[in-house]
């Protein structure tokens, strides 16, 4: 049923490798996922397989429903390929690989229209937009909308990060995060920055409608352009030592109290 893969050099792990790259993804319209959880993620949300790479330890150690979802696979015409654990490591990004790499291809996602929106500016450590991704689904958030220079959610780093949320949620790149921001203010929903001049979110007014939430830079926090945008302007009161916080952890505070207003 499976086919088996004998060398390093063959022309499929090739091709996975190359799936590194950004630039390699946006051509192919293709990303890779590994580990079991990812899998399992993408089962569960029928995302189309194109190719399966794994190892007979992983089949033995996941002998049950998990191996009966790669054969049920197999039996849909995916490509599953038997490779060794030493081959595998071979493309693998994780230290210890645990023994299963699908390929993928890209998610369309078109713009919508929601409730409740994050909005990421150029946030550009890709732990960092995972951990948001996977906050803003844990948190109800509806969707999440990326500027061209945040990092890619293809990257392996921003889909471990996510633990999946990336397949649960609606994630779009805007070509320009700026006037995706001013076509909101049309809607008309409320733009809610992150600014150290802003007001204290502990002291801010409830909120009664749809809403935006922008988390900006590591470094630069949002622009000045997206400030100005911007109807509101909120910080977290800082009580210790500590200059700031962690970009992915103000995400995760700031959207619990946000989402408060509406439970």
């Amino acid at each position: 049923m499976f086919s088996e893969i004998t060398s390093k050099n063959n022309d499929q792990l090739k091709y996975l490798r190359k799936l590194s790259s950004k630039s390699f993804r946006d051509s192919e319209e293709t990303f890779a996922i590994e580990g079991t959880k990812l899998f399992l993620e993408a089962v569960k949300n029928d995302l189309p397989f194109k190719q399966i790479f794994i190892t007979k330890e992983w089949l033995e150690n996941n002998a049950g429903l998990n191996s009966d979802y790669v054969i049920a696979l197999a039996e849909k015409n995916v490509t599953v390929m038997m490779v060794t654990a030493l081959i595998l490591s071979t493309v693998s990004s994780l230290q210890k690989p645990e023994g299963i790499i699908g390929i993928l291809p890209k998610v369309c996602v078109t713009p919508g229209i929601f409730k409740r929106y994050v909005l990421l500016e150029d946030v550009q450590d890709p732990y960092n937009v995972g951990t948001i991704i996977r906050t803003a689904d844990a948190a109800g958030f509806d969707c999440v909308v990326t500027s061209a220079r945040t990092a890619d959610i293809y990257n392996e780093k921003v889909l471990r990060g996510s633990m999946g949320s990336v397949f649960h949620l609606p994630i779009y790149q805007a070509e320009s995060l700026l006037d995706y921001v001013k076509q909101l203010k049309n809607q008309p929903i409320t733009i809610i920055g992150t600014s150290l001049t802003g007001s204290s979110l502990w002291e801010r007014e409830n909120l009664t409608g749809s809403f935006a939430m922008v988390m900006g830079n590591e470094s630069q926090g949002m622009s000045d352009e997206m400030s100005k945008c911007c109807d509101i302007l909120l910080k977290i009161p800082i009580f210790g030592q500590a200059e700031s916080l962690n970009v992915a952890t103000a995400a995760g505070i700031i959207m619990y109290d946000l989402i408060r207003d509406f439970k």
